[in-house]
């Protein structure tokens, strides 16, 4: 049996526990159990938001493996002189909990 709907039991079964979101599939005796991790980390670059976000990325990926969103829900900018001089991120990186 083919399980085309998935994704629309993934929406009727997330739960946010503990930090930790946990999706339960059930469909006839078939479980599907996906396990995500969500950190809240910031980020700076002199050139840009998008910049900023690639950097949080890049450098939580140095140590988190499997990342598989950022959601970026805050955004802020140092100026100097009338002038921008840094932009600022604060986000959330979403990764899978590795099942070893």
């Amino acid at each position: 049996m083919a399980y085309e709907n998935d994704i629309t039991y993934l929406e009727n079964y997330v739960t946010y526990l503990y930090g930790t979101w946990v999706i339960f599939v059930s469909q006839t005796k078939k479980i599907i159990m996906a396990v995500k991790k969500v950190i809240e980390i910031m980020a700076s670059s002199p050139k840009s938001w998008e910049d900023a976000t690639g950097i949080a990325v890049k450098t939580a990926g140095k140590t988190v493996k499997g990342i598989k969103s950022i959601y970026v829900h805050h955004m802020s900018a140092v100026v100097k002189d009338n002038k921008i001089a840094e932009y600022r991120i604060n986000a959330k990186i979403t990764f899978d909990v590795l099942n070893e």
